[in-house]
């Protein structure tokens, strides 16, 4: 595969209904990052920057695959990603037939994501969010059990020389889709086919297709996962984003496009030379290191650093981290820490039952059974109120009575089943804070990936030693872990604030 050509991108891109402003946006390398978007001149805000038809999004949908395939086989793949990497897997075998062939030579052929790290890479993630979700070995069935038959039974669509359906194809569509899908209405797909596309279309600005808000495709709540050309060149970066991808942008008469699509505009002023971020909100560290591979390393806003200086974690001054970190508290794991406060005599079958049947309600009210931890001066309230749901008769009668979430009032009960969850849970992870403090200190920063606005930065440091991938991806590791241990130890320092004297220290011990 070739290495990323940003003319023969544009050329195709613009070839096949594409629209991008010339004078405004252009593509470069970006140390740590790979490629990403330029402006070239400054950017005034609210100004489009480019353009996709719907007509060229990669889906399942817009790929004629299925034609080749039985309803059964195709049916079969009607799970995760399966239809949709099975689909670029076939659209790549085909070359420059595909529709997609310039945007398909021209996507990343390199991870550095957990997914492709080795076992023991892996293990430097126990006890972190990102643990349980990297699912390798999950990835490596699916491939075996669903998509591997359906190759093999086509060698007129998958040759058996070819390397375009293998397993190290399946983990890069995969990495891809991963790190540069969207999520859209998949009405939009199946009207697509059906509806003549309208030069005169007068529809609404709307922002930020994948939340939905387009009225048109409300009435069906099926999402689905497609890949968008352009729009996911643009990388992230906390609170760096300055672009947003519009669904349905008013077409007129002086309007460069005349198909229906997704228009990315600028959302500020950018200035000539800075990079150009989408919105992608502000994922914590362990969603970047997931999805994109890399982590955010930046100088912690002064609030945050007044917090750890309070609770003792900044040890050699080190005031940098991700201040979108979080760490997720399990329901499941609340439930086990509830138990363990009211002691083994009040467990039995009948509370269990009661139980089961208040988290039942908790979550057909829509609230989430994932709980998260901020480095913060306070609880989450949703924790809290979930805690006392399960804890207290009155509040689950007032609950059902009168429809109404618990309140989040932190008694002992409370705080000694926080404590013990936040116990728990750092219980999981290796080492303490001073010893991923000394393992991100063993690498100079300026080794560690870290965005910046200005393309004038230097990419390379004179006098800097070479690092190894391994090292790096234990930076990352720990990088990660002092993120969730930093905010988990806070929590623990304000829950333990409101234990009796006495309880606290038998907590302090334990801890």
């Amino acid at each position: 595969m070739n290495a990323f050509n940003g003319t023969e991108f544009l050329q195709w891109f613009k070839g096949a209904g594409g629209w991008y402003d010339e004078k405004y946006i252009g593509l470069k390398p970006f140390s740590g990052m790979g490629y990403g978007a330029v402006a070239l001149e400054s950017v005034p805000e609210d100004i489009p920057l480019f353009h996709i038809p719907d007509s060229l999004i990669l889906s399942s949908h817009s790929s004629e695959l299925s034609k080749h395939l039985t309803e059964e086989e195709w049916e079969k793949l009607n799970h995760g990603w399966c239809q949709l990497i099975l689909c670029m897997m076939w659209e790549s075998e085909r070359g420059i037939d595909s529709p997609w062939s310039g945007y398909l030579a021209n996507m990343p052929v390199e991870f550095d994501t957990p997914m492709l790290w080795d076992e023991d890479e892996r293990k430097e993630l126990i006890g972190t969010d990102i643990e349980d979700r990297i699912g390798k070995e999950d990835a490596e069935q699916e491939y075996n059990e669903t998509l591997l038959p359906i190759i093999k039974a086509h060698p007129e669509l998958f040759p058996e020389s070819s390397q375009h359906h293998s397993l190290s194809s399946f983990h890069l569509h995969g990495s891809r889709i991963l790190s540069r899908s969207f999520t859209v209405p998949l009405l939009r797909f199946t009207r697509l086919a059906l509806e003549p596309q309208n030069n005169n279309d007068n529809g609404d600005d709307e922002s930020d297709f994948s939340d939905d808000d387009d009225d048109e495709y409300e009435e069906d709540g099926e999402e689905i996962a497609v890949m968008i050309p352009f729009a996911d060149m643009l990388n992230a970066a906390y609170e760096r984003d300055n672009a947003n991808l519009y669904t349905n942008e008013k077409i007129k008469k002086d309007t460069p496009w005349t198909k229906k699509g997704f228009t990315m505009k600028s959302t500020k002023l950018i200035n000539k030379d800075e990079q150009i971020y989408n919105t992608y909100a502000s994922p914590p560290n362990s969603e970047l290191l997931r999805k994109y591979g890399h982590v955010d390393i930046l100088p912690l806003p002064q609030e945050l650093i007044d917090l750890l200086k309070k609770e003792d974690q900044v040890d050699g001054e080190w005031y940098y981290g991700n201040p979108g970190d979080e760490v997720l508290i399990d329901g499941t794991a609340i439930v086990e820490s509830v138990k363990k406060v009211l002691g083994k005599d009040k467990i039995n079958e009948k509370w269990e039952s009661k139980i089961s049947k208040r988290v039942d309600w908790w979550l057909e009210e829509g609230q989430e059974d994932m709980f998260p931890l901020t480095l913060s001066p306070e609880i989450d309230e949703a924790l809290i109120g979930f805690i006392r749901l399960l804890l207290y008769d009155h509040e689950w009668l007032r609950a059902k009575k009168k429809n109404k979430l618990p309140t989040t009032t932190i008694d002992n009960d409370v705080a000694a089943i926080i404590v013990d969850a936040i116990q728990n849970r750092l219980s999981k992870y290796s080492g303490d804070i001073q010893s991923d403090l000394v393992v991100i200190k063993s690498i100079k920063a300026d080794h560690i990936p870290r965005p910046s606005a200005s393309t004038a930065l230097p990419t390379t440091i004179e006098g800097n030693e070479e690092i190894s991938t391994k090292q790096l991806r234990k930076c990352y590791a720990a990088i990660v872990r002092l993120g969730e241990k930093r905010i988990l130890h806070s929590a623990l320092k304000i829950a333990e604030g409101h234990l009796p004297q006495k309880r606290k220290a038998e907590d302090d011990g334990k801890a």
